[in-house]
């Protein structure tokens, strides 16, 4: 993804958030309740950290595309600021790097997300969330060298409902990403990301 299609993107996203919004009310208990249905689309981008103070990096950066379908198997439950909702589904995880070199991962990961319905603020909810799987790659740099990666991410981020049923959401990203010791390089690197997104929640 050039930045310009980046760019564009960001763009269309906040004109989005930014239209009026409709007349219908927003009811948090009721967009989260169970038995929803959520299909989302989401872009991001990041780059190497060194939280573990290597004396080498490469200088990883990239960009990825997250598709994803989740369902809402419980109603909204916990107490005070912790009552919330629990999403869980399936990711779909396409990262193009773009530096130190050109390469590509492509895999599934499992995606669990839990929105803070005693924390939301009028159609402003925040979340947290993580994800694990796994991929194919051709990545090979220092910190890894082979076929096959998993990835785990923790994040959080907050989702804007722009009419009942669409959000928008924007989240930061911590990524690790290894080969488990099944190849013999595997030192593995650490990631910060953000993402942008829209979800659409249906019964």
């Amino acid at each position: 993804m050039t930045r310009r299609c980046a760019l564009g993107l960001l763009l269309l996203l906040l004109a989005v958030a930014t239209a009026p919004v409709g007349a219908a009310a927003f009811d948090a208990e009721q967009e989260f309740a169970q038995g929803t249905k959520a299909i989302g689309l989401s872009f991001g981008g990041g780059a190497q950290n060194n939280v573990e103070n290597h004396g080498r990096l490469s200088g990883i950066s990239f960009v990825n595309f997250n598709p994803r379908l989740s369902y809402f198997f419980f109603e909204p439950f916990g107490p005070s600021i912790l009552h919330g909702a629990f999403e869980t589904g399936l990711e779909g995880w396409f990262q193009y790097y773009l530096g130190p070199k050109e390469a590509t991962a492509e895999g599934l990961k499992l995606a669990f997300r839990y929105h803070l319905l005693g924390l939301s603020v009028g159609r402003f909810v925040p979340y947290l969330e993580g994800t694990a799987g796994a991929a194919g790659t051709d990545l090979k740099v220092l910190e890894i060298d082979s076929p096959f990666t998993y990835v785990l991410e923790a994040g959080l981020g907050v989702s804007y409902f722009i009419t009942p049923g669409l959000a928008v959401n924007v989240g930061y990203r911590f990524q690790h990403i290894s080969n488990g010791h099944l190849y013999k390089k595997n030192r593995g690197f650490n990631s910060d990301s953000g993402i942008v997104g829209l979800t659409w929640y249906f019964k």
